[in-house]
């Protein structure tokens, strides 16, 4: 998984990114200045709902991989539960979610601390961490 930081240099380009090594270190952009570095640290604005959106009314964990579990995992390290909440608190419709053409899965959302994460093509939910991902329930009326 790669995550690019929403930020922009004076200059037009991106500010820094996070890459994807095990310590998922800050690299900036060589040409950036100092104040340049400092403005790309700030925390971009991030857009909150004005109403809560639609409450799970129960989870199970995930035991074994599926296609659901690959949508919940990706949602969840965007730091939303599912597509519900991802919606709702983007102000979108499910259709309008960038996917991946041959196989539907999820090519690209924006976190909830304003930074688009950009997933590959193929599985990302390895089956260590199978037992982190939540399926959420919902009620029938909702």
């Amino acid at each position: 998984m790669n995550m690019i930081i929403n930020g922009n240099s004076p200059s037009g380009g991106m500010c820094h990114q996070i890459s994807p090594g095990p310590k998922n270190e800050i690299v900036f952009d060589p040409n950036l200045n100092e104040a340049e570095r400092e403005n790309c640290k700030r925390r971009p604005s991030v857009h909150t709902p004005s109403t809560p959106g639609p409450q799970p009314s129960g989870l199970k964990r995930a035991s074994s991989w599926s296609e659901e579990v690959e949508e919940c995992y990706r949602f969840q390290t965007a730091g939303y539960r599912d597509l519900q909440e991802y919606c709702h608190f983007q102000g979108m419709s499910d259709e309008q979610v960038k996917r991946w053409p041959h196989n539907g899965w999820i090519k690209m959302l924006l976190s909830r601390h304003g930074a688009f994460i950009y997933f590959n093509k193929e599985r990302e939910c390895q089956d260590k961490d199978l037992h982190k991902c939540k399926i959420f329930n919902y009620n029938a009326g909702q």
